[in-house]
């Protein structure tokens, strides 16, 4: 969601997930590889159905959040919708609020680590995010599942100012960069192989 704009900059909120680049093979299944892939192609084509070809689509521009609950966050954010007590707003904003705080405090990939809590506790897993804090409450759960029971991921496109039109000369040499460009991404890096 846009916050402020000046000259050519738009400040936005933030963006749940890690860039492309930081995902690895061991850390994402094939399902989740080749969903990221497929929505990463949607996105490509969705822009060129709109007359813009983004000129730099790769994994740096690329936010992915294989929780899946960024397109929850976004959709209960939209609209101003009134439920019967007519205090939708602010119900909407603590949701949002409660969601972001956990996403600020828990913004990496959640790995299992054996270890103990204290030096007289028993052996005991827990989760650690990405910080390195231990995680103590469960996070929101994601809208969709892919059919295997994972998390669908969700990938948002970052950094759109070197896009050009349709129309430009170069424009179909552009498109087909960016979308080599992911192929050679996702078959070296995720060891994904598509078509």
């Amino acid at each position: 969601r846009p916050i402020a704009q000046n000259r050519h900059v738009v400040a936005m909120g933030l963006v749940r997930g890690v860039p492309l680049y930081q995902l690895h093979s061991n850390r994402v299944s094939a399902a989740q590889a080749e969903e990221i892939f497929r929505q990463s192609g949607e996105l490509a084509g969705r822009l060129a159905k709109h007359g813009l070809v983004h000129c730099d689509l790769n994994e740096f521009n690329l936010m992915v959040d294989l929780s899946g609950v960024q397109s929850k966050i976004a959709s209960r954010s939209c609209g101003d919708r009134e439920d019967d007590d007519g205090d939708a707003r602010s119900k909407m904003r603590d949701w949002e609020d409660d969601a972001t705080e956990h996403y600020v405090r828990h913004s990496g990939m959640p790995v299992q680590i054996k270890g103990a809590l204290s030096a007289h506790g028993p052996l005991q897993k827990h989760v650690v995010d990405g910080t390195g804090e231990a995680v103590t409450e469960a996070p929101p759960e994601p809208l969709e599942r892919l059919d295997n029971g994972e998390p669908k991921p969700i990938v948002t496109l970052i950094d759109f100012p070197q896009m050009v039109s349709t129309r430009h000369p170069n424009a179909r040499e552009l498109y087909e960069r960016d979308v080599v460009c992911l192929k050679r991404f996702f078959t070296k890096k995720l060891r994904c192989y598509v078509e």
